[in-house]
């Protein structure tokens, strides 16, 4: 098992029960491909640095992962086809980082 970094970002349009729900599905998909997520953080509505399709606000999750880095395609792969999802990114790290971080902390 590999250690990750996970950040999703979610569409700005969509209501918090989907937004709910996109997270939950992400959350069993992971448990599914036998992964465990350790932490997770809402930072919330955000601005984007740069327009993605037509939104210069995302919703921001971030997650602390263990799970196969093979099976991490997969994942990408479901996220892609959810259109709730706008953008992901995950990093291996070697060990997590202490909770909660720096971007939790600032004022949303």
């Amino acid at each position: 098992m590999n250690n990750f970094e996970a950040v999703v970002l979610l569409s700005p349009e969509i209501s918090s029960n989907v937004k709910n729900s996109s997270l939950n599905n992400l959350e069993k998909i992971i448990k599914e491909k036998s992964g465990k997520i350790i932490n997770n953080e809402d930072w919330g509505l955000r601005d984007l640095s740069y327009k993605i399709n037509h939104y210069s606000k995302a919703f921001y999750n971030f997650y602390q992962l263990e799970i196969d880095g093979d099976k991490i395609e997969s994942i990408k792969k479901t996220l892609n086809q959810d259109e709730n999802f706008i953008r992901h990114l995950f990093v291996r790290v070697a060990n997590h980082q202490e909770l909660p971080t720096k971007l939790n902390n600032e004022k949303k």
